[in-house]
This record gives structure tokens, sequence and C-alpha cells, in this order.
């Protein structure tokens, strides 16, 4: 297995990996939370929470974003069935591959093997000055998680995730949720769409 360094690039913006025998800087595919770093570079201490963390891109991207950024990270890494009826396996894999990427982070990462709905308890009210939901991709998913975190996020915290254009029952959950809470939502690069609360 090639071991790679992930780096985010503060010359060009670019994120990707560098090979460290070779030096060798390659692109990555752009996390998805991408547009999110510019509203936690300059914070004091953030704390993100992640949800559906996948392979670690925007963890990783958000952590380069600011040095004193901590991120729970909330995913359950087990198979399952997506949003347009795809498996995805190899899961535990993936797992593995993420506590090692992010051992170098230490207290910077921390990491809940849970589906959301059972991590709920293990964070406070108002803890979070960046929550993004990018987990199951489902109507009844996503509206739980907006329900259910949405208390988590602080005063003036960012409140984001991903897919709102890609998948129409991410945008039906995120619109309806929004309407109830009086708020506009905006959008950044790469899907994102987001509002401060």
């Amino acid at each position: 297995m090639q071991d790679f360094t992930f780096v985010y690039r503060t010359d060009n913006g670019s994120f990707g990996a560098i090979q460290p025998n070779t030096g060798i800087y390659s692109p990555a595919i752009e996390p998805s939370g991408r547009g999110l770093g510019e509203m936690v570079a300059n914070k004091n201490k953030p704390v993100v929470l992640e949800i559906g963390c996948d392979s670690g891109e925007t963890t990783q991207f958000l952590l380069e974003s600011n040095p004193e950024l901590t991120i729970h990270c909330v995913d359950p890494y087990t198979d399952f069935e997506d949003w347009n009826g795809s498996h995805v396996t190899n899961r535990e894999s993936m797992y593995q591959s993420v506590l090692q990427r992010f051992a170098p982070y230490g207290e910077r990462f921390k990491q809940y093997r849970q589906i959301s709905n059972d991590a709920l308890d293990n964070f406070e009210d108002g803890q979070f000055d960046l929550i993004f939901i990018d987990g199951l991709h489902t109507y009844e998913q996503v509206s739980w998680d907006c329900e259910n975190y949405y208390s988590k996020v602080k005063k003036g915290g960012v409140f984001a995730g991903h897919d709102f254009d890609a998948i129409p029952a991410v945008k039906q959950a995120v619109e309806a949720f929004a309407a109830k809470m009086n708020k506009v939502i905006m959008a950044t690069n790469h899907d994102v769409w987001y509002w401060i609360k």
C-alpha cells in the first residue's frame, strides 16, 4: 500500500497528497466541505462536527484550514445501501485507514463509530462552531440530522451540509427545515448548503 501525506496547499488553495519518498504532489478529489474552510480559518479554537466522514477528505481539509481546530467525526463505517440503491462495502477497511490517517492529529481528531441517531448524546447544546451534515442522504435521515443536531451548533455558528442540488431528497429535507427555522439557505462551492444560526 502506498503511503501519502495529505496536505492543503496555501499557495494555490489546492488539496492533495505528497508521496513521502519522492515529494511529488498529486491533486486529490476536492473535499465536499471545501467551501467551509474560510469560515473556520480565522476562528479561535473552532470545534467542528462532521456527520458522515467517509475517507476523511473534508475532515483533513478542515483540520488543515486552522491549526487550532478540533473535529468530531460521526460515521458508523458499516456497509449500507446508499440513497441511489448502490451498495457501499468495505467500510471496516476504510475505518482502519481513517484511524491511521488521522492519528498524527492526536486530540484534534475525535472519531465516533456510531450512526448519528445514536451519537447525539455525546454532544452538548451549543458545542460547535460548525456542523457539516454529509451522512446518509435520504429525506428521513437528513431531516432527522437537521432536527436533532441544530441545537448543537452555537448561536452565530455555521450549520451546513452537502449534496443540496445533487440529491433531491437532501434538498427537500434542508428546504423544509430552513423554512421551519426561518433561515435563508446559502451555497458555497462543491454543492454545499449552509446558513448562520
